[in-house]
């Protein structure tokens, strides 16, 4: 019997709206409302959604948060979606523009840049195109494609936090609506789309403008379990969130 083609109940799920979510979604049978992960986390907390692919570090803010267990959107080593771009040195670095799509990346960098490199520039929230900064935040699809076409600096978050921490580092989780009532059914269905998803790599990437990166993206940089080991590096981010009161 397969799960995905005999479900009566339709859920109404929220997803980013970037390519590394898309094994996890492809096989889905549900409308998939796609954004940003910081408009995603004000359409959760709305209730209009069953669940919802969410940041982890707006995860760790909500009180009681039941994620669905191995499933998430993760790295162990370079994630080449989330970049530091600069210029000159990285210590010379006054001024950082932060990314409004993001929470945990902003929040990851800020971690980085002080307990790894003892810096604390002055972090800009809005993003203007006026503003003279050092150095850019840029996550997801916009991040891929910079790499492609330009040569400067970039410090990769996901390759510094597995220098530092030996740790992977998770981005993204399931998060589900406690009112729901069919809670336990629709797990067996997201962890099912996983599975199915991922032998879909290939076709997904196919679609890409730049495929073979795309595949090598959702294949080598981009990891969707989430075990013992990616647990850990979630309790030492979180503490280090407590640590710099972010």
């Amino acid at each position: 019997m397969n799960l995905l083609r005999n479900i009566s109940k339709s859920f109404h799920l929220g997803a980013v709206s970037y390519l590394n979510s898309r094994p996890l979604l492809e096989t889905l049978p549900f409308p998939i409302y796609r954004d940003v992960p910081s408009g995603l986390f004000h359409l959760y907390n709305s209730g209009k959604l069953d669940a919802a692919l969410l940041s982890i570090y707006d995860i760790l803010r909500l009180p009681e948060a039941e994620v669905v267990d191995n499933i998430g959107i993760g790295c162990r080593g370079d994630v080449y979606s989330v970049i530091l771009v600069y210029e000159g040195s990285l210590k010379n670095i006054k001024k950082v523009q932060l990314d409004p799509a993001s929470h945990t990346s902003n929040q990851l960098l800020k971690i980085i840049l002080a307990e790894f490199y003892h810096l604390y520039p002055d972090y800009l929230e809005e993003n203007n195109d006026q503003n003279k900064v050092e150095a850019r935040l840029i996550i997801g699809d916009p991040a891929i494609a910079f790499r492609e076409k330009r040569n400067c600096s970039i410090l990769d978050l996901g390759g510094e936090w597995f220098h530092f921490t030996k740790l992977p580092f998770v981005f993204a989780m399931w998060c589900l609506n406690k009112e729901n009532t069919q809670k336990e059914y629709l797990k067996k269905i997201l962890l099912r789309s996983k599975e199915e998803g991922l032998l879909l790599r290939h076709r997904i990437a196919a679609n890409e403008l730049n495929p073979t990166i795309a595949f090598r993206y959702l294949t080598e940089h981009i990891r969707y379990d989430v075990g013992a080991e990616e647990l850990e590096g979630l309790e030492l981010f979180k503490s280090l969130l407590n640590k710099y009161s972010l």
